[in-house]
């Protein structure tokens, strides 16, 4: 794992983030290597600008294939900031995406339709509600209105589990049609990853939650 320190905000660059960019190259797509890792890059740093804008502090970003996890100074976070927070990632990339389309239409530049590409992806693959992606995150913020903070988390940890193993055995059994579905189970390795590393800040989270609440604060 690559750590890189900027200020107050230190980066953790997980293999599988450089993974996306040697399969890209083996594929013989460079130019939709280079933008997904810039654009990938580029989308917690959106992340941790919405933090900083709506008051919080950004301390780590951890960066893995196709995402990364986001952790802040401050334990408690409303909700309708959290959701604010969680949605400015995948918000960057389709605003990107929407420019590049209007872009490309006034050019007809082949490169510009990489940008596209890279960000629709990055776009729709973290809005799937599966926990730690951005949409598993607002989901969670949706279960905790009715169901609490706690058994909201659980479920919404459990149903990412359960497909993330669902996940790396469909990768396993569609090596053998291309090697390159190897990625879906590095995939699955880096959804595991992430989600351990987003429990420990999950759980010191609740803690902060609870302390709210016992002294009389409403969430």
């Amino acid at each position: 794992m690559l750590k890189i320190g900027c200020r107050s905000l230190s980066f953790e660059i997980h293999f599988t983030f450089l993974l996306l960019l040697f399969v890209f190259l083996f594929l013989g797509n460079g130019m939709l290597a280079f933008f997904s890792v810039i654009f990938s890059f580029l989308h917690e740093c959106a992340h941790a600008y919405a933090a900083r804008r709506l008051g919080y502090t950004p301390v780590k970003i951890l960066i893995g294939l196709f995402g990364g996890v986001l952790q802040v100074k401050e334990g408690y976070i409303p909700r309708d900031a959290e959701l604010l927070i969680h949605s400015s990632g995948p918000f960057f990339n389709l605003c990107i995406a929407m420019a590049s389309y209007v872009l490309f239409l006034l050019t007809r530049q082949g490169w510009i339709y990489c940008i596209i590409s890279s960000n629709m992806i990055l776009a729709l693959f973290n809005l799937l509600p599966l926990y730690p992606l951005d949409g598993g995150k607002i989901m969670n913020i949706y279960l905790s209105r009715f169901l609490g903070y706690e058994i909201s988390y659980l479920i919404s940890k459990t149903f990412s589990h359960v497909f993330t193993v669902l996940l790396f055995i469909l990768g396993l059994y569609l090596v053998q049609y291309n090697i390159v579905n190897l990625l879906i189970c590095a995939l699955a390795v880096n959804l595991y990853i992430a989600g351990r590393e987003d429990s420990k800040y999950s759980f010191e989270r609740l803690m902060c939650i609870y302390t709210k609440l016992e002294k009389g604060n409403r969430i």
